[in-house]
């Protein structure tokens, strides 16, 4: 008959050794020690910095000059995939409010809705994990255009600075002893070039990492 076998407690939990500080109690401060924990491991992450222009087309009446511009309700949609291992495909989409005046200075408002999609290499990504994203968007500067063509209306042209964090996750069992922020990922595989220098500079400062809350001392 096969001798059954146990499997011994200090393999997943080992006993943490004593401090010096005096006993409270009746029992002795514990050190940090080791725990197992079950939890997203990050298998895979890197960054989306872009700074693409979108525009409000058909205003009425026409637009002289733009006062502000602010990003509102960032959001990813619909639910983003991994159409196959080591690829991932998202879309961004936020509602850009701008305000202008007209030729008599008058101020409007309007708010549009915008999409950015994207799809990038992701070696760590299988089919069936989980996708997180972090992101940050932000309306850098808008500009009224002029059209020279008598069938098209003056138009306004915004830059958009994006900052996309992608991480391709699982649920493991670890084992853990400290833990703190991570570096910022490598920047992810694209296509096209980045655009606007001062974006991209403050991407690769990581000026915007991490996205987390700062922890307090």
């Amino acid at each position: 008959m096969a001798k059954s076998s146990s499997i011994g407690l200090n393999y997943w939990q080992r006993n943490a050794r004593s401090s010096q500080l005096p006993p409270i109690g009746g029992s002795e401060i514990e050190e940090y020690r080791p725990e197992c924990i079950v939890t997203e491991k990050v298998y895979d992450e890197c960054t989306v910095c872009e700074c693409p222009t979108f525009r409000f087309m058909g205003l009425e009446p026409a637009p002289a000059n733009v006062v502000s511009c602010e990003v509102k309700d960032v959001r990813i949609v619909p639910d983003p995939s991994i159409p196959r291992d080591g690829e991932v495909e998202f879309t961004l989409e936020w509602d850009q409010e701008v305000v202008y005046t007209d030729a008599e200075g008058y101020d409007h408002v309007v708010c549009r809705t915008f999409r950015f999609k994207k799809r990038i290499r992701l070696r760590g990504a299988r089919v069936g994990m989980n996708l997180r994203f972090f992101h940050l968007v932000r309306c850098l500067n808008c500009r009224v255009r002029e059209t020279a063509e008598p069938n098209r209306e003056d138009f306004i042209e915004c830059e958009v600075g994006l900052f996309i964090v992608v991480k391709v996750t699982f649920t493991v069992q670890l084992e853990i002893e400290r833990a703190r922020f991570c570096p910022q990922p490598p920047e992810c595989v694209q296509v096209s070039p980045i655009g606007c220098p001062e974006w991209a500079d403050l991407c690769e400062r990581g000026e915007f990492w991490p996205p987390f809350p700062p922890q307090i001392d």
